[in-house]
């Protein structure tokens, strides 16, 4: 069971953004990704989660071909993202924030939701209830009915978090989340990608904070110019030089 990225290339133009990268992430692992900016650390997400096109290689989702898929289809294999800008209406509650992230696993038909049928109504207790769940293990409860527009940059990102969650992925990508959070921000972060790994969820993390990519991943990849410099784990990576010239330059050495 993976996500399985093989000599993946994406194409802007006449520039290339992403040269034939692969990568494996497997449910239950953390897999981070590193590199300098422009290094095709998002566009990576893009083209697994069907935000841009690949313009060669393939992508599979638990032995699927998902190269042709739609990003909704994506979503219905069990994946799920952040993003490096999160993208909310600043009017709506976190709470409203949250319970969006139910949409795609949300079964009953338009008829029935209109109609209020008791199959709704279980629905939208289960919801609810694994929303309250969510906010209370992201410390966010306080926040439950505070706009999205009032929130500082920190509690927005842990929102996002919050709502890529609430669809149960079975695999989830995380672009920059501890961006701009405090340190008691980003230790109950890091307590929630490991709950994440530990209940089976893959978890792909793309992060400029190279510590903690060494307290939760497994397995680093570092990009350089949209190509793979190396890949390994954290430790080894941060004593190679050519990791340090590229991503630390020469204050890292």
């Amino acid at each position: 069971m993976s996500v399985d990225v093989h000599e993946v290339s994406v194409a802007f133009g006449g520039v290339t953004a992403l040269n034939k990268v692969s990568l494996q992430l497997e449910r239950g692992r953390i897999l981070a990704v590193i590199g300098p900016n422009g290094s095709g650390k998002s566009t990576l997400f893009n083209s697994i989660t069907g935000m841009v096109a690949a313009a060669g290689g393939k992508i599979a989702v638990d032995g699927v071909s998902i190269d042709n898929m739609a990003p909704n289809r994506r979503i219905a294999l069990g994946l799920a993202r952040t993003f490096q800008t999160p993208r909310f209406d600043p009017h709506i509650t976190v709470e409203e924030a949250v319970l969006c992230g139910f949409y795609p696993v949300a079964k009953p038909g338009m008829l029935s939701s209109l109609l209020r049928s008791p199959g709704v109504a279980r629905e939208e207790k289960t919801f609810s209830d694994r929303c309250s769940e969510i906010l209370r293990e992201l410390r966010l409860t306080k926040y439950r009915a505070t706009k999205m527009g009032e929130l500082p940059m920190g509690q927005v990102r842990l929102v996002e978090v919050a709502r890529a969650v609430a669809n149960n992925p079975k695999y989830i990508l995380l672009d920059e989340p501890a961006a701009g959070l405090a340190r008691d921000e980003q230790a109950m972060l890091s307590v929630e990608v490991r709950r994440l790994a530990e209940t089976g969820v893959g978890v792909l993390l793309v992060e400029h904070n190279f510590n903690l990519i060494r307290e939760l991943a497994e397995h680093v990849i570092v990009l350089n110019r949209g190509a793979m410099l190396m890949s390994g784990r954290a430790e080894d990576i941060a004593r190679d030089k050519a990791f340090i010239d590229v991503y630390l330059g020469s204050s890292g050495r």
